[in-house]
């Protein structure tokens, strides 16, 4: 019995030491083209999204899109465009609240890491958990629940 002991710990560090490290906001990836399900109340939007970081980011659905360029904002519907100057979205606005917190995960320390890809952070008093693939970054889901907002970010492409 005195020998399996030192065996036992051996295998104890050695499995201890495989464990993941939790994920790191620095590791996110937060300028990607992919496909998104937003699911925002009582409503669920499919859309292409092409983010290219903090205020430059494109939503296309179905004969609709919303274009944030730094500045600017345009929409398009049906193929004809109008350009504005600020976006006149309600704050209401799925893509405007999802904006919000893709935004603030470029903040500095705005993240704390929990486990298995997960963080959390607060904008505004609103809580919210983000998920992430821990290998590439990429993001999986954004989880805002006093808004009932949840994001599923899929088929990435490049």
């Amino acid at each position: 019995m005195g020998r399996c002991i030192p065996l036992l710990l051996c295998i104890f560090f050695l499995f201890s030491g495989c464990r993941a490290a939790p994920l790191s906001q620095k590791e996110l990836l937060l300028a990607f083209q992919c496909r998104a399900e937003i699911q925002y109340g009582d409503e669920t939007f499919d859309c292409a999204l092409n983010r290219q970081g903090p205020g430059v980011v494109t939503y296309r659905m179905e004969g609709l899109g919303y274009h944030w360029k730094g500045d600017g904002f345009s929409q398009t519907c049906a193929g004809l465009e109008a350009e504005e100057g600020a976006c006149p979205l309600p704050r209401q606005n799925f893509a405007v609240q999802v904006n919000r917190f893709l935004d603030a995960l470029h903040r500095e320390g705005a993240l704390q890491p929990l486990s298995n890809g997960e963080l959390e952070g607060s904008l505004e008093g609103e809580s919210f958990t983000v998920k992430a693939d821990p290998a590439s970054g990429r993001l999986e889901e954004l989880r805002v629940s006093q808004l009932s907002l949840t994001v599923r970010f899929y088929a990435y492409e490049g």
